[in-house]
C-alpha cells in the first residue's frame, strides 16, 4: 500500500485530487479537467409538473513539458504512483 496525496502543489496552484474528473495524455502535455463542486440550476412548476435544469462548471489545466517542465513532472510522477 502507499500513500497518495490528496492534494498535488504546483507552482501556482494547489490542486484538490477529488476535484480531478480526467487527464488528457498527448505527447509532452497534460489537460487536466476539474469539476467544481458548485450546482447551479434552475426550475419551473405549472400545476405540480415542472422541468429543471441542473449543471455545474468545468476547467481545463494545461501543464505543458517545454513551458511548465516542473509541474510536468510533478504530474507524471503523480500518474506513475497510481
Amino acid at each position: 500500500m502507499y500513500y497518495m496525496s490528496k492534494f498535488i502543489k504546483l507552482t501556482n496552484v494547489i490542486l484538490n485530487t477529488s476535484d480531478i474528473h480526467k487527464i488528457v495524455i498527448q505527447p509532452k502535455k497534460y489537460y487536466i479537467h476539474i469539476v467544481g463542486k458548485v450546482m447551479y440550476g434552475s426550475s419551473w412548476s405549472i400545476f405540480g409538473s415542472g422541468a429543471g435544469h441542473i449543471t455545474s462548471l468545468t476547467s481545463e489545466t494545461e501543464i505543458c513539458e517545454t513551458n511548465d517542465s516542473a509541474d510536468y513532472k510533478i504530474i507524471s510522477d503523480w500518474i506513475n504512483q497510481i
